[in-house]
């Protein structure tokens, strides 16, 4: 997917968004499905970065999703995943409105 460029991490983004939806609605998605996202997309720090430069946008919905995720419920993983989570957040939304800390 990634081959795809732009198009791919938006795609990434858009099969989490609808995994979430499968878990409001039939609540059958395991939490292990979370997991293995997150450490593909997160915990990777190379994937992370591509992701987040390849497409700052998506990039941000797809860690907005996971923290909607463990919000509702869906989704238990560490505090420490969570903080790492919310400081991404804050780095993409920098990153889009072009601010240099």
């Amino acid at each position: 997917m990634l081959s795809s460029g732009y198009e791919g991490v938006r795609e990434i983004e858009k099969r989490l968004t609808n995994t979430v939806g499968w878990s409001a609605t039939s609540g059958q998605v395991d939490n292990w499905v979370y997991e293995e996202a997150n450490t593909t997309f997160i915990q990777d720090e190379e994937m992370l970065k591509k992701l987040m430069n390849t497409n700052p946008n998506s990039f941000r919905k797809l860690v907005q999703t996971f923290l909607e995720a463990n919000g509702r419920g869906y989704w238990e993983t560490s505090e420490e995943n969570m903080e790492k989570l919310r400081q991404l957040y804050s780095e993409v939304e920098d990153k889009i409105e072009g601010i240099d800390r």
